[in-house]
Formats: C-alpha cells, sequence, structure tokens
C-alpha cells in the first residue's frame, strides 16, 4: 500500500509540474503577445521554462530509478539501469541510497540477474526457510548421534571390562611363561657353554689340519714344479718329435719318364691314400729318410691319380733330369687320409714387397690339400681357432723384440701373437717359417731362388693348378699294352729311370 502511495504521489507531482509548465508557457506567451519589446522578460521566462523541463526530466529518472529500485513497473536491465544512474550523477542523496542499495543486492550473489528489494525479500525469505529446515535436520541428525553414542559407549565400556580380565588372565599367564623362559634360557646357555667347548676343540682340530694342510701343500708345489720341469722337458722332447726338424717321407719316386706333354714322374701314393689332382710335393734323394737331412731338389705335382698306389705327377719348375727311381716324396700340408691343418701368425710377405701375401699361402696350402683354420693378420685380428688338430703354425714377420718401444696397437698384437704361440705350444702345434713352407709348396706359378740356408719364394704369378689337374695327361707308349691299356708291370719294372746329369 505504502508503495502504490508513493506512485500516486509521483504522479500527482508530475500532473501538476505539467500545469505548472503549460500555464508559464501560457503566461510566456502572453507576455511575449502582449509585449513584443520586453526581450529580457522573453528569454527569463525560456530560460525558467528549461530549468523547470530539467527538473521534470531529473524527477522521471528518479522516479524510474526508485521503481527499479523497488521492483515496480517493467524490469529493468542492468545496462538501462546504469544509464538512468549516470543521468543523476550529481544527486549526493541518491547517490548515497545507491550504495546502499548495491550492498545489499550484493546478498544476492553474482549469479543473480533480476535485482531488485522485492525479489531480495523473497530471496531472503526462501534462505531463511531453508536454514530453518536445516538445522531441523540437525537436530534430529543430533538425536539419533546420540542415541549413537549411548549405545556405542555401552558397547566400549562392556569391551574395556572384558579387555581388563583378559589382561588379567594374560598378566598371569606371562608371570608364569616368565618362569618357564628363564628356566629355557638357563638351559640354553648350558648347550651354549658345550657347544663353545666343543667349538675350541673343533678349532683346535682344524688348526692342526690346516698346518698339516699347509705342509702337504709345500710337499705338493715342490713335486709340482718338478713334474712341471719334466713337463716342459718332455714336451721338449714332443716338439723335437713332432717338429719341422723330424718329419718322415710320405713316399717314393717310382719311375721317370718323358711323354707328349713332357717329364712325367710316377710316385706310390695313390687313391688308397685319398690323393687328389693339385698336391704338390718336394722330392729329396733316396738315402733321406728325413726331412731335416735335405732340402727339396725339385718340385712335382700331382696331375692324375690312377690306382690305389699309383699317380702321375709333373715337375715344376725345373727338369726331370735330377729326379731319379727312389727318391723321397715330402709336402708339408698334405698326409693320407687326413686334411692337415694350418695356422697363420704375422704379415707373409713371399717377394719382399711389404705387403701381405696371405691369401696366396692359403691358395697354396688349400691346392697341396691343406686348410687353414687359425689367422692372427697383422692387424690383430683373429679369425678362426688353434685346436689339437692344428698341425703346423706358420710364422711370418715377426714384430720388433722390445715390447715396450712398441705403439700401444703394435704392443696389443704382439701380446696377442705371443699368447697364440704360447697356445700352440701347449698343444704340439709345430712352428715353421714361411720360408721353409713354400719351399716345399713352390708351384709352376712360383720363382725360387736361394738365400742362405733358406728358400725365398717369389710368386710372380700365382695360378691354381686345378684346371691342369684335372686333365687326363697321357702315359709314355713304354707303359701302354697294345690294346692301348695302362701296363703296371711295365711301368714299373720295364721303364728306363733317368740318369742325373
Amino acid at each position: 500500500m505504502a508503495r502504490d502511495r508513493n506512485v500516486y504521489v509521483w504522479q500527482a507531482y508530475v500532473t501538476v509540474m505539467s500545469i505548472v509548465s503549460f500555464a508559464c508557457l501560457g503566461a510566456l506567451a502572453f507576455v511575449l503577445f502582449s509585449s513584443g519589446t520586453n526581450e529580457k522578460a522573453v528569454l527569463a521566462a525560456v530560460e525558467k521554462e528549461q530549468k523547470a523541463q530539467s527538473a521534470l526530466r531529473e524527477e522521471n529518472n528518479r522516479k524510474q530509478i526508485l521503481q527499479a529500485m523497488l521492483g515496480v513497473g517493467k524490469p529493468q536491465t542492468q545496462a538501462e539501469f546504469e544509464s538512468m544512474v549516470s543521468q543523476v550523477a550529481n544527486d549526493e542523496e541518491l547517490k548515497s541510497s545507491l550504495k546502499k542499495y548495491n550492498d545489499n543486492m550484493a546478498l544476492m550473489g553474482t549469479s543473480a540477474t533480476d535485482r531488485n528489494y522485492t525479489n531480495l525479500v523473497d530471496l531472503l525469505v526462501q534462505e531463511l526457510r531453508a536454514r530453518n529446515m536445516q538445522m531441523a535436520s540437525a537436530g534430529q541428525r543430533e538425536l539419533l548421534l546420540k542415541d549413537e553414542f549411548d549405545t556405542k559407549l555401552t558397547q566400549v565400556t562392556k569391551s574395556s571390562d572384558d579387555a581388563k580380565l583378559f589382561a588379567d588372565e594374560m598378566s598371569n599367564k606371562r608371570e608364569k611363561d616368565l618362569v618357564e623362559y628363564t628356566e629355557k634360557i638357563k638351559a640354553q646357555e648350558d648347550r651354549i657353554s658345550k657347544i663353545e667347548a666343543d667349538k675350541m676343540a673343533l678349532i683346535k682340530q682344524m688348526t692342526k689340519k690346516n698346518a698339516d694342510l699347509a705342509q702337504n701343500n709345500e710337499l705338493a708345489k715342490e713335486k709340482i714344479g718338478k713334474m712341471e720341469v719334466q713337463l716342459a722337458a718332455l714336451s721338449s722332447k714332443l716338439n723335437d718329435i713332432q717338429g719341422e726338424d723330424f718329419q718322415y717321407v710320405q713316399g717314393k719316386v717310382i719311375n721317370v719318364a718323358s711323354g707328349a706333354d713332357g717329364d712325367l714322374v710316377y710316385i706310390s701314393l695313390g687313391k688308397s691314400h685319398n690323393l687328389k689332382p693339385g698336391v704338390i710335393f718336394g722330392v729329396i734323394g733316396s738315402d733321406v729318410s728325413r726331412v731335416a737331412d735335405a732340402k727339396p731338389k725339385a718340385s712335382i705335382e700331382v696331375i692324375r691319380v690312377i690306382e690305389q698306389n699309383l699317380s702321375i705327377c709333373k715337375v715344376v719348375p725345373g727338369k726331370a733330369s735330377i729326379i731319379l727311381s727312389g727318391d723321397s716324396i715330402y709336402s708339408p700340408a698334405w698326409q693320407p687320409n687326413k686334411v692337415v691343418e694350418f695356422a697363420l701368425v704375422g704379415k707373409m710377405d713371399l717377394n719382399g714387397d711389404g705387403k701381405d701375401d696371405r691369401n696366396t699361402v692359403k691358395a697354396l696350402i688349400e691346392q697341396s690339400g691343406g686348410k687353414v683354420t687359425a689367422d692372427l693378420t697383422p692387424e690383430g685380428i683373429l679369425v678362426g681357432q688353434l685346436s689339437v688338430d692344428t698341425r703346423w703354425m706358420v710364422v711370418g714377420e715377426d714384430f720388433k723384440s722390445n715390447v715396450d718401444e712398441l705403439a700401444s696397437v703394435d704392443k696389443s698384437n704382439a701380446k696377442k701373437r705371443s699368447g697364440l704361440e704360447s697356445e700352440a705350444k701347449s698343444l704340439g702345434i709345430t712352428r715353421i717359417n714361411l720360408d721353409k713352407l713354400m719351399g716345399w709348396l713352390r708351384s709352376s706359378g712360383s720363382e725360387v731362388s736361394a738365400l742362405g740356408t733358406a728358400m725365398q719364394p717369389k710368386v710372380l704369378d700365382y695360378k691354381s693348378s686345378t684346371s691342369q689337374s684335372s686333365t687326363n695327361g697321357r702315359v709314355s707308349p713304354i707303359f701302354m699294352n697294345r690294346d692301348g691299356s695302362f701296363n703296371r708291370e711295365g711301368s714299373l719294372n720295364k721303364a728306363p729311370a733317368k740318369d742325373a746329369k
């Protein structure tokens, strides 16, 4: 009702002011009409009218602002409300009211859109009702919690009484257990004392046994030292027996004859010995039973395997005139029915040009039936490994004797070589130098010149003789029957041997 009365008052005020304004306008018009010459009076009347209009607009803005604050009339947006407030910025009394209004509207929160005192009252009433309901619910919950507390208090009291009774029982049991434990501790101490006594006795026995063992170790070390000396002596003897200077010949020259392919040599090795074409033998005198007693006077290469104990060879290089029937033959790279295994160590320089010719050396070994199973290159790379089946260790160019003067890489390579040679010695592998080996394995593709007591091969143009060995070759007519077949008896008994020139 109070709000409606205020509205009516504002409406009456506006009406009165409108009437007054119209009256003033009428009076002004009358004055202007009655006295056109009184210009000053007219201007004063116009100015007064403008002030009245401005006052009327301000009053209208105040009215709309108050209506918006009270929530009367058409709802105003926040932008519209702020626009109206800006038009009465000089009204200090209204400013104070707006500040209180903004403080009160803050109670509605930032999310509220339609802010006014009417909605604020509704919101506060709703919040009051919600708080009253919460307080009522909290009171009911408090009663429930009190009942629950009383129940739990009763249970805890009963549990406490039970726990006290149990504690009394445990105390009595603990005292009883303590007596039993004390008795067990005493028995345990007696047992420990006995164990300590037994331990001291065992220590004395162990001390005596350790002394006896130390004495036995000294005796064993002394015995092992003597055995090592004996083993070294036996190893030296074994190396002498198995060494390069104690190799026995492998076959004999049966006959030497001339054929269409040149001078041919017949040897006592054949299919039963698993001999293959391409194997190169060195020829030594018939009166020599050991390889060390002579050096090869010629080399022959197998070109055809005829029978179980007969094969045909050609002389490479040189002539057959220096080969006699009954001469012995030998090859370090071949053994009957067995592959001879080799190990290569160091640089294999065949012709003194400073380059490594190990591929040529491998080819010569493989041509004669051998196989390289371990290879330590000059760069220190080991391919393969030694074994008890390795027969020869071919030693090429040596490292410097003073290892301390070598570079770090050379030191490492020298240590690898030294370790490999020590392993070869322990396995009984025979050491042979490259010059000596090439003296036995030189072929038609090699030129050999004497150099002191050694034979230095100079490979000019090595070519495998496999293509030659695959040919059938020709046999001298004196060893052929009339039907063209081979006459073994004639080859052994009737063929004239060439005399050495």
